[in-house]
């Protein structure tokens, strides 16, 4: 099995790399052959592995001084907003040689302990995404598991809108983590992409931004769905005694502000 991880990291994002590749790497399904796509407007340095793809972006040119104090501007064109789908659709044919293609946001990093093919996937499932972790704290989004407390987009107008009705089993899902089987991820990239624009040429956007979105195609795909655990994307920004698991990736880490601003 080969699988392609996918890294965006623009700007200071970037210095979250090398501990996302050393422990992804060593930890990550070790088993089997990983190629990780770097999308990034900066530089690695020279001896770069030759299992690492450096995907260019010029994000620079699309976000003007003026945008960073409007929080819409930087939704809009962020690689780390609704920009993603879009530009991972440029990399489609370099995918295809791979069995599995897993999304990870740069600020993660896997624990010191293994996470082998099966506690990962699940091989009658053509998608994953992870079950948000903050789901059952005392959290203004996530107070509880309920139909009204979930943030899925209930603006109807949206084509990321879910309804009460929709809601079957009352998991939310956090975008920091998904994939899925080549080539079937492409369907999702896909139209994933096309939602996000056709809603922001009529002024939408989702709660969620393109977390709002992957909620909406899982539940039109649930049947085809694997959803991981949430100790897959554990936050490292809460202490141990307000979680029941531990971790098995972290997400957004305590040194995370201390990093950026190195």
């Amino acid at each position: 099995m080969k699988i392609a991880v996918n890294f965006i990291g623009t700007g200071n994002y970037l210095k979250f790399f090398p501990k996302y590749y050393e422990t992804f790497m060593e930890y990550f399904i070790p088993e089997c052959e990983k190629d990780f796509f770097v999308f990034t407007d900066g530089e690695l340095g020279d001896d770069i592995p030759e299992n690492i793809k450096i995907i260019p972006v010029t994000e620079e040119n699309e976000i003007q001084k003026e945008d960073y104090n409007n929080w819409e501007s930087i939704t809009i064109k962020s690689m780390g907003g609704l920009k993603r789908y879009e530009q991972i659709k440029k990399i489609k044919q370099q995918l295809s040689s791979y069995d599995w293609y897993v999304y990870l946001d740069a600020d993660m990093y896997c624990c010191s302990q293994t996470i082998s093919y099966k506690d990962f996937f699940d091989d009658t499932k053509n998608f994953f995404a992870v079950q948000h972790p903050c789901q059952n704290l005392d959290m203004c989004k996530f107070t509880s598991p309920t139909k009204e407390s979930l943030p899925f987009e209930r603006n109807k107008e949206s084509l990321s809108y879910v309804s009460y009705e929709d809601q079957v089993d009352d998991i939310y899902v956090q975008g920091c983590l998904w994939g899925g089987k080549i080539p079937k991820i492409f369907d999702l990239i896909d139209t994933l992409s096309d939602r996000i624009v056709d809603d922001l040429n009529r002024g939408i956007i989702s709660i969620a931004r393109d977390e709002s979105h992957l909620n909406r195609y899982r539940i039109d795909h649930i049947e085809d769905f694997h959803v991981l655990h949430p100790s897959f994307a554990k936050p490292g920004d809460y202490s141990s005694d307000q979680f029941t698991f531990d971790a098995r990736i972290i997400h957004s880490p305590l040194d995370k502000k201390k990093i950026l601003n190195s």
